[in-house]
């Protein structure tokens, strides 16, 4: 019986400690939601278009209230940059650089679909892995519609070099309308 007792005991220790809140319960940025994408896209140096992607009661709830739709010129490249914002109470807050800091546990994925772009992430994470808040992207010479899903996948412990997108868990997901002119 008492083998049982210390056995249950521990068990009980492992999923407690399997599930305890973040090593900083001060850390307001592990427990923030992302409400508003930007995604920043350039040629050369000069910024050409920023598409943003808002909904401000954050995941579930109402629908986003604004999701813009993505222009590419066909045979055209750009470098990208996704920009994450907490907008709250009139108050915008940046939340980029605090999951930029948690790289080794998140990855971006740009999916396209019906639409012809090539779309590679350009900056790494801590261990080298991809991370894509960096990217570039060339649209191909046809004019095409469709959509780039974009995904932030949360990978704590089980992030890889060449992971599948559905490894982890989606923090955020958003399908951008998008056309190649």
């Amino acid at each position: 019986m008492k083998e049982i007792l210390l056995s249950c005991s521990a068990l009980a220790l492992l999923i407690i400690s399997g599930c305890k809140k973040a090593d900083n319960p001060n850390n307001e940025t592990e427990h923030e939601a992302v409400n508003r994408v930007e995604l920043i896209f350039k040629s050369g140096s000069t910024v050409v278009a920023t598409y943003i992607a808002e909904d401000p009661d954050g995941d579930g709830g109402n629908p986003p209230s604004r999701i813009d739709k993505i222009n590419l010129l066909a045979g055209s490249s750009y470098t990208v940059e996704v920009v994450l914002k907490n907008v709250s109470n009139s108050v915008v807050k940046d939340i980029s650089q605090s999951i930029r800091d948690q790289g080794k546990e998140h990855e971006f994925y740009f999916l396209p679909s019906g639409i012809n772009v090539t779309i590679t992430k350009t900056d790494k994470d801590a261990n080298g892995y991809p991370l894509g808040f960096n990217s570039t992207w060339a649209a191909g010479t046809s004019k095409s519609t469709g959509k780039v899903q974009l995904k932030l996948m949360h990978k704590p412990r089980i992030k890889g070099a060449a992971d599948d997108p559905s490894k982890g868990h989606s923090d955020l997901t958003i399908d951008f309308p998008a056309e190649i002119q």
